[in-house]
């Protein structure tokens, strides 16, 4: 391919991956998922035990043109009565033409399970909407005024639903979600569960979660952990194996195994009990690995108000 068309080339297959058939998830992908978890589940509402807040910058396939640009702020908290927590997240999310804006409200129910009630399950919902744009008149093309994309600009508001379930304690948890059950076409008309491979719309995604803090001494602890990510029109399964060491409950030190796509290399610091900053870069294995250097993350996460559970000496949260 000749140099000056790589990249309207590129710019085209990045816009038509967001909402057609690919073998990739939809939904942005993030490798610090263990502090983000309000974006992946919304059964994640309230469980940090605090009013708090969560800003993720990620740049993904660094200098490739048109490559995914994600960030989010999220929001969340229990209330008084500790049965219900309440989130809200926001997301902008730019693949080379198309941009989306995305704003969910969730809402969580939380019960204390097991002999000892240090266990909660908790089930979620949310609501919410995309804004979906595509920029069509920008693609620079080989064909003057080609109709496939002069005129053709896309703006939509597609609404969402969605529903989780979390399972978690100081020391493990396992989650299960389905963020967006609507299958929203870009023709404005909306069904549930819609597996045609030939419509541009959203594919729902199933994400389940799981992960265990051992510990290994006083000041060292380890924590796998694993997110498994399903479509289910002709994508692959996706799985992020994780292996975290945290030191003194201060220093997260882990890599990661992201299926036939990356290796991810990850830093997270408790800056104080309250305050946490992290970073992750991943390195390219797939096929992209020729157009990228990798992709860059940036975590920023502050609890407000932790408020430790009574009888319990626990004052860090792992996830």
């Amino acid at each position: 391919m000749q140099k000056h068309l790589l990249r309207p080339f590129l710019l085209i297959a990045f816009h038509f991956s967001l909402f057609t058939l690919v073998t990739a998830q939809q939904d942005a992908e993030y490798s610090m998922y263990q502090f983000n978890g309000l974006y992946i589940n919304p059964a994640y509402s309230g469980s940090r035990e605090a009013i708090s807040a969560t800003a993720v910058y990620r740049n993904q396939w660094v200098k490739m043109p048109g490559a995914p640009q994600t960030a989010s702020v999220a929001v969340h908290s229990p209330l008084k009565n500790n049965h219900i927590g309440l989130g809200l997240i926001y997301t902008y999310d730019r693949i080379g033409v198309s941009k989306k804006n995305s704003v969910n409200a969730s809402f969580a129910y939380r019960l204390a399970i097991g002999k000892k009630k240090k266990v909660k399950l908790s089930i979620g919902l949310s609501a919410g909407f995309t804004n979906y744009r595509a920029d069509l008149n920008s693609v620079a093309t080989t064909e003057a005024n080609d109709p496939n994309f002069a005129g053709n600009n896309q703006n939509r508001w597609l609404p969402n639903f969605g529903f989780g379930v979390y399972i978690y304690s100081d020391k493990f948890f396992v989650g299960a979600s389905l963020p967006h059950l609507l299958a929203n076409r870009l023709n404005g008309k909306t069904s549930v569960f819609e597996t045609s491979p030939t419509i541009a719309r959203q594919y729902y995604h199933l994400l389940i979660t799981g992960g265990y803090v051992f510990n290994l001494g006083k000041k060292v602890k380890f924590m796998p952990s694993v997110l498994l990510k399903y479509v289910p029109v002709h994508a692959p399964i996706s799985f992020d194996f994780n292996a975290t060491f945290i030191f003194i409950d201060r220093l997260w030190i882990g890599a990661a195994y992201r299926l036939n796509d990356s290796y991810n290399f990850m830093a997270t610091a408790n800056i104080t009990k309250q305050l946490r900053l992290g970073y992750a870069y991943d390195l390219t294995v797939s096929s992209l690995r020729t157009y990228t250097s990798g992709s860059h993350e940036v975590v920023l996460g502050f609890d407000f108000d932790f408020r430790k559970e009574k009888g319990s000496p626990q004052t860090v949260r792992y996830f």
